[in-house]
C-alpha cells in the first residue's frame, strides 16, 4: 500500500514539475571535522575542499551520528535513527522503516532524476536496496564497505560493484569509479534537461586503508604511523576527485545553478591523535569529536546569502526539511513529521533557531540502550549520557564536568531527551524484517550482519568463525515451499564449506584466509522449532533444505556441525527462493 501511494504521488507531481537547481551531495566515510586543511590541520592538504569552504555557507556546529549507518539513515529520512530504525551496521538494524518516505523519493516526486554512486549502507535486500528507496540509477556496493562480509573479497583497485542489480567489474580505483559514473550519468541528465539529485557516497577513507600509491607517497614520510599516512592519502584522493567534479561543472556552465553539499559521516577514524580541532572523542563517541561534522553548502544562484560561517546548532536530520522548504517541494499527506528543522530561516537570520535542541546518539551495535553514547545539544551546552554536562564556550575540549553545578540545565536537557525516548521506547526492539518471496528479488540473500542482536559484520570475523550466530528475521510475502541454502562463504565464491577462506581479494590484495571448519552437516530451525538436519551437497559448497513457509513474519536460524554433531558456528550466509 505504501508503494502504491508513493507511485501515485510521484506520477501526479511529475506532470507539474518545474525547473529546479541540480543537487549534489558528497559524503566521505570516516573523515573527521579536523581532517581538512581549512580547519587548521597541520599536515593534511585539501585545496579543493578548502576552495569550496571559501565559497560556501559553512554550518560549523553541524552534527551527525557517531557512526555511518545512522548518519546515512538520518540524511535519507530527516528522522533520528532510533526512530527510522537504521541505527547500526550489524545485528539486523541497518534497514529503514518501509513506511517512511526518503529524500530521493521526495526529489523523484518533484521531477528529479536521482542517482546514488558508492556506498549505500542501508540494506542489501528488497525492499531496502537503493532502487527500492527512490534512486532511479544506482552504482553501488553492498554492506558498510569493500571489506564487509557481503563484499568479502572485493578490492579498492579492481572493484566489483552493482549497476542496480547487475554485477560489474572495474579496474578503476573505487572512489574514482564513483565520481566517473556520477559525472557520466549527470552528463546524460544535462543533455536531457532534467534536474538531478546526485548522491556520491564514498567508502573512503574508511578502513582497510588502501590508497593509490601516489596519494600515499604524499604523507608516508610526514607521519610515523603508516595507517594514518594511508588514511590521509585516501582523503587526498577525495580532494582530487572533487576538483575533477568542480572542473566538470564549470566546463558545462552548471556550477552557478547547482547546489553542492559536502559533509562527513562521523568523527575521524584515525586522525584524532594528530589533529582533532581541539575536540574530545572520535568515531563512535558521544563526545563532540565523535559527531561534530563539517557541512559546506554552495548555491551561487540561490538564496543562501554570501559565503559565511553559521554557528547555530544544526543536524543532519535538518537537510530533508531544508530541501523541502528551499525548493518548494510537495510532500504526500501521509509523510511523517521530521525530527529536523528547515534551515532556510537560519540562512536569513542566524538567530532563528538559536534555542533549538537536538540529539545525537549511537545506541549501540545491538539493542539500543537509553542514554548510551548520547549527546543532547542546546546552544553551548552538551549533556553527555545521563551524568555529564559540559559548556563548550568555556570548555571546548569537554574536560570539566559541571553536571552537579547546573541542575536546572540538566533537568531541561534530560527532560527533552526523556520525552524523545518515550516516543520511541515502545518500538525500540522492533526491527524491519527482510522480505522474501517478492518478484522484485526472487532469491533473497542473508548474511551474518543480519543476525538479530549479534555484533558481526565483516570478513575478518567470518574468517575467524568466532560466533554461534543468531536468528534471521524474515517476512514471507508469498507462502509456499522454499529452498533454503546455507554456506560458510559467500555463495558467489562457490567455495567448499570446510576450506579456509581466500588469501587475496579479486584484485590480488592479501587478506586473512581465516580458519577451516570441519563442517559435516547443517541444521535449520524455523520460528525456534525443531532443527532439521541436512548434509552438504555433492561438491561440498553448501547445505540445502526444503521447508514450508506461510505468509507472515518468521525467524530462521542455521548452524554448522562437525561429524560428531557438535555445533561449530552459525551459518554465515543463507539464501532463500520459492520452489
Amino acid at each position: 500500500m505504501r508503494k502504491l501511494a508513493l507511485f501515485i504521488f510521484i506520477n501526479a507531481l511529475s506532470c507539474f514539475a518545474i525547473e529546479h537547481p541540480n543537487v549534489i551531495i558528497l559524503i566521505t566515510d570516516d573523515q573527521g571535522y579536523g581532517d581538512l586543511s581549512c580547519h587548521g590541520h597541520p599536515i593534511l592538504e585539501t585545496p579543493s575542499f578548502d576552495k569550496l569552504h571559501r565559497e560556501s555557507v559553512r554550518l560549523d556546529n553541524f552534527h551527525v551520528a557517531p557512526v555511518c549507518t545512522p548518519t546515512r539513515s538520518e540524511l535519507m529520512t530527516g528522522l533520528y535513527a532510533l526512530r527510522n530504525k537504521a541505527s547500526t551496521v550489524p545485528s539486523a538494524r541497518n534497514w529503514m522503516r518501509r513506511d517512511i518516505i526518503t529524500m530521493p523519493e521526495i526529489f523523484q516526486a518533484n521531477g528529479y532524476a536521482t542517482g546514488l554512486f558508492g556506498k549505500w549502507g542501508l540494506g542489501d535486500a528488497y525492499p531496502n536496496r537503493p532502487m527500492d528507496r527512490g534512486f532511479t540509477h544506482s552504482i553501488w556496493h553492498k554492506g558498510w564497505g569493500l571489506a564487509s562480509e557481503n563484499e568479502y573479497d572485493n578490492d579498492y583497485y579492481y572493484t566489483r560493484y552493482l549497476d542496480r542489480t547487475e554485477v560489474k567489474y572495474s579496474d578503476r580505483f573505487c572512489a574514482n569509479l564513483w565520481f566517473d559514473e556520477a559525472m557520466k550519468w549527470m552528463e546524460q541528465k544535462l543533455e536531457a534537461k532534467q534536474p538531478f539529485f546526485t548522491y556520491i557516497a564514498l567508502n573512503t577513507p574508511h578502513s582497510p586503508f588502501h590508497p593509490l600509491q601516489e596519494d600515499y607517497e604524499k604523507y608516508k614520510d610526514t607521519v610515523d604511523d603508516e595507517r594514518i599516512a594511508k588514511f590521509y592519502g585516501l582523503i587526498a584522493n577525495a580532494d582530487e576527485n572533487f576538483e575533477r567534479l568542480e572542473n566538470w561543472l564549470e566546463e558545462r556552465d552548471a556550477k552557478e545553478d547547482t547546489i553542492v553539499i559536502f559533509m562527513n559521516d562521523n568523527g575521524t577514524a584515525l586522525g584524532a591523535d594528530i589533529f582533532n580541532a581541539g575536540m574530545k572523542g572520535r568515531k563512535g563517541s558521544g563526545y563532540e569529536g565523535g559527531h561534530r561534522a563539517f557541512c559546506f553548502l554552495r548555491w551561487p544562484n540561490g538564496d543562501l546569502g554570501s559565503p559565511r560561517t553559521i554557528g547555530t546548532v544544526s543536524h543532519i536530520v535538518d537537510l530533508v526539511p531544508t530541501f523541502v522548504d528551499l525548493l518548494n517541494f510537495k510532500l504526500p499527506a501521509t509523510a511523517e513529521p521530521f525530527d529536523g528543522f528547515s534551515l532556510v530561516p537560519v540562512f536569513r537570520d542566524e538567530t532563528a533557531l538559536e534555542g533549538r535542541k537536538a540529539i545525537v546518539q549511537f545506541g549501540g551495535r545491538t539493542k539500543p540502550k537509553k542514554y548510551f553514547r548520547s549527546s543532547v545539544m542546546w546552544k553551548d551546552w552538551r549533556l553527555q549520557g545521563d551524568s555529564e554536562l559540559y559548556n563548550l564556550d568555556s570548555d571546548p575540549g569537554q574536560a570539566v564536568n559541571v553536571f552537579a553545578q547546573h541542575p536546572d540545565i540538566v533537568r531541561e536537557l534530560k527532560g527533552y531527551y526523556d520525552a524523545y525516548w518515550a516516543s520511541i521506547e515502545e518500538s525500540i526492539d522492533v526491527i524491519e524484517p527482510i522480505i522474501v518471496g517478492n518478484p522484485a528479488e526472487p532469491i533473497t540473500n542473508l548474511t551474518c550482519s543480519n543476525w538479530y542482536d549479534v555484533d558481526f559484520d565483516n570478513r575478518d570475523k567470518v574468517a575467524g568463525a568466532d560466533s554461534m550466530g543468531g536468528p534471521w528475521y524474515i517476512e514471507v510475502e508469498r507462502g509456499g515451499e522454499y529452498r533454503v541454502q546455507l554456506s560458510r562463504w559467500p555463495f558467489y565464491m562457490d567455495r567448499p564449506l570446510s576450506a579456509i577462506g581466500p588469501s587475496e581479494t579479486i584484485g590480488g590484495m592479501p587478506i586473512d584466509p581465516g580458519v577451516a571448519l570441519p563442517i559435516a552437516s547443517g541444521t535449520l530451525s524455523v520460528d525456534g522449532g525443531d532443527r532439521q538436519v541436512s548434509k552438504p551437497n555433492d561438491d561440498g559448497t553448501l547445505i540445502e533444505f526444503t521447508i514450508e513457509l506461510p505468509v507472515g513474519e518468521h525467524t530462521l536460524q542455521g548452524w554448522f556441525h562437525d561429524a560428531s554433531g557438535k555445533p561449530l558456528s552459525g551459518a554465515f550466509y543463507g539464501r532463500l527462493s520459492l520452489n
